[in-house]
């Protein structure tokens, strides 16, 4: 099964990428500029994700699959976030 993720990012730049055990090419699957890419997902495995951005303090960001919002935040004073999570 095919979904979209999707960032939402006014500036900046990121990193994300989803994994399962027994599937992860190493390979980050959405990378700026590009704010949207379709992910191939197999039935019944779980899936993790991971993500880096980067851009001014108080700049906000959201990352979502199809119409889930897997994350929703802001960067710091550290002008990064990082985050992993379970889809």
């Amino acid at each position: 099964m095919k979904k979209t993720l999707k960032i939402t990012m006014a500036e900046g730049k990121w990193l994300v990428d989803v994994f399962s055990k027994a599937n992860d090419s190493g390979v980050f699957d959405l990378i700026h500029p590009n704010t949207s890419a379709e992910i191939s997902f197999n039935e019944g495995e779980m899936y993790g994700f991971r993500y880096s951005v980067g851009g001014k303090k108080g700049t906000s960001f959201t990352i979502e699959l199809d119409d889930i919002v897997l994350v929703e935040g802001e960067i710091d004073d550290s002008e990064t976030a990082k985050g992993s999570g379970v889809i």
